[in-house]
């Protein structure tokens, strides 16, 4: 007994190290799997919420409108009034051509303009300027030495036929607006696809998660079968046939499960993916586990109002409006391209003039005899002018007729076929949206009867397999027979549910062609009012 003690202690030391380092090496692997096992639960509007706010191909389209408003502001611009100014400064020797000057004089200068000028929407242009000049000469026999001289002078520019006009003058506005409509319009089909594919994701992992429960409820089903049947067999109430069968049938359902749940894997990846969940995130590595239920709610509308509402909220109506718009606004500006070039030119201005005035005997400065001088200023110069003591206006009208606008319209054409071709587009487009509006309120009606009838099914299906197992346990039914009921079953399962997301998708279908998704989900996006 002495010998057998401590072989016994060291088989039990043996036992202990050997659990504890078990425990050691398993307890991260659990610990790993509990963190791969955890769940996140979404409703559907919190995917919703999430895809609007992170899905890439919604930011890319929301640039867009921005980049229009940039055009918009650009071409508004050309309305925004200029400010000039202008200095000048000269200083030089005058080589004298003329013998009392002598063989040369000194000579010095500047003068500084201001000039405000506003475009007008006419076409024409307004210009506000101010002069004000200083010359200073060495010649003899000067009257005024320095000079100075100041004017105010208002220029009007306008054309009278090509250019003239709103029109032809917001034509780049007009169309950058149309463009910012339509880039909106687009945006916000863009939106209602990602709303619909969401909705499509979310239910179609729905559907995954719980066809996988119906297939994993049927493998536990057929397992117990076979354990059963392996007991009978070894008591010798059935034979190895029907172990046989129950195995297939097992082997069978275990299949199943592993493409349910490989379905379950690629629904879940693909709301990850418009969910824009990066793969590295805490969140993407977790599981997504839709927490609503395809609760049916009846969506009553006749086909008149479905049309009505989608000829009004379908954002390809209204891209389709705007660009009638721009062609309309492109023959309007093609036409008046077409017109001669007439040009009205108004100039009105008011000089002013002082300086340092010399006075010569009996008003002859070549007598060479100084008599006295007045002194006057830049100052007194401006104050001549603002006073208008001298009122100068001028008007000229010039006609231009390009050879080309008489004999070639062909951009004109283009414009016009242009606008044929969108009103076809338009009426195109109402035919489809009316086929599209027809087909969902009929996808919407079948799938409506489909879940009544799913779930008749169903029942029956239950009550006939009860039935047969109570007939198999009595010895008078047949093992296959039982096998293809409990499949029957489970596919029956697998139709009602099927039928109820049918359904959920015939009204998301619907909403979609309509127009009205974000509408009827009461959903918007930054700050859109669609």
């Amino acid at each position: 007994m002495k010998k057998q003690v401590p072989a016994a202690k060291k088989a039990a030391l043996v036992t202990i190290f050997s659990a504890f380092l078990v425990f050691f090496f398993c307890l991260p692997q659990t610990f790993s799997q509990e963190q791969k096992a955890e769940k996140l639960s979404l409703t559907l509007k919190e995917c919703i919420t999430s895809a609007l706010a992170n899905n890439l191909d919604l930011s890319i389209e929301a640039f867009n409108p921005d980049i229009n408003d940039a055009s918009i502001s650009a071409s508004k611009e050309q309305f925004l009034p200029e400010f000039g100014l202008n200095y000048y400064n000269q200083k030089q020797t005058v080589l004298g051509a003329w013998g009392v000057e002598g063989t040369s004089f000194p000579y010095k200068s500047d003068s500084y303009t201001l000039d405000l000028t506003q475009k007008v929407v006419t076409g024409g242009t307004a210009t506000l300027s101010f002069m004000n000049s200083m010359s200073d000469s060495g010649r003899a026999f000067q009257v005024i030495n320095p000079a100075y001289n100041s004017e105010f002078r208002l220029r009007l520019a306008q054309p009278l036929l090509k250019g003239f006009g709103p029109k032809a003058n917001r034509y780049n506005t007009v169309q950058a607006v149309n463009q910012k409509d339509i880039s909106i319009s687009a945006l916000k089909a863009k939106l209602i696809q990602t709303i619909y594919d969401v909705e499509q994701a979310y239910w179609n992992l729905y559907s995954a998660i719980e066809n996988l429960k119906v297939q994993e409820s049927s493998l536990e089903q057929s397992r117990e079968i076979l354990r059963r049947n392996r007991e009978a067999v070894r008591v010798g109430a059935k034979s190895a046939v029907e172990v046989l069968n129950s195995e297939v049938e097992v082997a069978r359902n275990e299949d199943y499960v592993v493409s349910y749940r490989m379905q379950v894997e690629q629904d879940e990846a693909n709301l990850k993916k418009i969910l824009n969940l990066p793969s590295e995130a805490a969140m993407s590595a977790r599981s997504l586990i839709p927490s609503d239920k395809p609760v049916i709610e009846k969506k009553q509308i006749t086909y008149g109002e479905a049309l009505q509402a989608a000829l009004e909220q379908r954002p390809e109506i209204v891209q389709a409006e705007r660009q009638l718009e721009s062609n309309a606004n492109d023959i309007s500006y093609a036409k008046n391209q077409l017109l001669p070039q007439l040009d009205l030119m108004f100039n009105m201005w008011s000089p002013g003039q002082s300086g340092i005035k010399y006075l010569y005997q009996d008003n002859n400065p070549f007598t060479g005899i100084l008599v006295g001088k007045v002194e006057g200023s830049r100052v007194d110069a401006l104050k001549e002018a603002l006073k208008t003591t001298y009122k100068n206006w001028s008007m000229n009208l010039t006609l231009t007729v390009p050879l080309g606008n008489v004999f070639s319209r062909a951009t004109l054409t283009r414009t016009k076929i242009e606008q044929e071709q969108s009103l076809v587009r338009l009426e195109k487009q109402k035919q489809s949206i009316a086929y599209e509006i027809a087909q969902a309120i009929k996808e919407l009606q079948n799938s409506e009867r489909k879940i009544k009838t799913s779930a008749a099914s169903r029942e029956l299906q239950e009550k006939r397999l009860a039935a047969e197992m109570q007939r198999y346990q009595l010895g008078l039914g047949a093992i296959e027979w039982l096998l293809s009921y409990q499949s029957d079953l489970t596919s029956a399962k697998i139709q009602e549910i099927q039928a109820l997301i049918n359904y959920k998708m015939a009204v998301a279908n619907l909403e979609r062609v309509m127009g009205t998704t974000l509408k009827s989900k009461g959903l918007k996006f930054r700050n859109y009012d669609f």
